[in-house]
């Protein structure tokens, strides 16, 4: 059973007043970020090779268009303090991934990255999106450094957020089912209590984060909005097939801004900084406080960063979307 509202077919939902958005709103004046009074946001369906894929658009049809891709085990509601702190500028469409939020579960489940890649090409050209700069944190980076080679031509800029072509990361074993301790919650407060000090947040921001993130099961437990059977990818082909190399990258020839945690153990800083210096017109720059999860433990560190890349864009440029 799923908790958070969402639209149920393909006419858009209108949730600017849903309470998701009020607790993103909170949350991001919490850490101290900026809020228009007015703001925009819709749920959305997609058909997308065969599934529904749900999105999250915020603010303005016309705003300069950036594309979010969550990473592993979350899902576009995350982006939600980010977003809600750049809604007034920017037309901000955030995805649920295939198997992640409120998006389908392939029946067979097949979510491979390669597959996943062409899921982001499908909705660029199915919502006609002229250009748009994709932003992909971990898993959703991924994928994007496919799109980058594979198709750069829907690309009006990339940013790669904790993530490249070489990690730290020691692979995730897909499953059937979730069935471990860790993930599964007898109580939402549970799961407050057991990962802020994780997630370096407040007990009242997970408290907000978890009235969207969750799934009641059959059961009665709880579990993160995620099909198990999920590849997450790791630092091998067996587990993560056809992650370009640094020596493909270098084929992309658009724009692309790499960020790294300031605390990451996933993307080292130097892997980080060799990434940048290798693509043709690549960039660095680092978001203090903050481990892997960047968006999350320092949305405001992030939104200074990518809107500073974005007024860079459209400098250099005179249009960004």
């Amino acid at each position: 059973m799923y908790i958070a509202q969402f639209a149920q077919g393909l006419e858009p939902l209108d949730i600017t007043h849903d309470h998701f958005v009020e607790d993103a709103i909170l949350t991001a004046r919490d850490l101290g970020g900026e809020v228009s009074p007015s703001i925009r946001c819709q749920s959305r369906n997609l058909l997308i090779n065969g599934l529904r894929l749900h999105v999250l658009d915020w603010g303005e049809p016309t705003s300069p268009t950036l594309i979010l891709l969550h990473g592993g085990v979350v899902s576009c509601r995350t982006w939600g303090p980010f977003c809600a702190m750049l809604a007034d500028k920017y037309r901000l469409i955030a995805v649920d991934m295939r198997g992640h939020g409120d998006s389908e579960w392939p029946r067979d489940g097949d979510s491979n990255h390669n597959l996943m890649a062409d899921d982001l090409a499908k909705l660029i050209t199915t919502l006609e999106l002229d250009n748009p700069i994709v932003v992909g944190h971990s898993v959703g980076g991924m994928l994007l450094m496919r799109v980058m080679l594979k198709s750069p031509e829907l690309l009006g800029s990339a940013v790669l957020v904790d993530v490249g072509p070489k990690t730290a990361y020691n692979g995730w074993k897909a499953r059937n089912e979730v069935t471990e301790p860790s993930r599964l919650y007898d109580e939402l407060e549970e799961y407050v209590q057991r990962n802020a000090p994780r997630l370096k947040r407040s007990e009242e921001h997970m408290r907000r984060n978890a009235r969207h993130e969750f799934m009641q099961r059959m059961d009665g437990r709880y579990q993160l909005k995620y099909d198990p059977r999920h590849p997450m990818g790791g630092p091998d082909e067996k587990t993560m097939p056809g992650l370009p190399t640094l020596e493909q990258m270098v084929a992309y020839q658009g724009r692309c801004l790499v960020v790294r945690g300031g605390n990451s153990w996933f993307l080292a800083a130097e892997d980080a900084e060799e990434f940048a210096a290798t693509l043709p017109r690549g960039e660095l720059a680092t978001v203090p406080d903050c481990d892997h999860p960047v968006y999350i433990e320092n949305p405001v560190g992030l939104a200074t960063v990518i809107e500073a890349y974005v007024d860079s864009l459209e400098f250099v440029t005179g249009a960004v979307a």
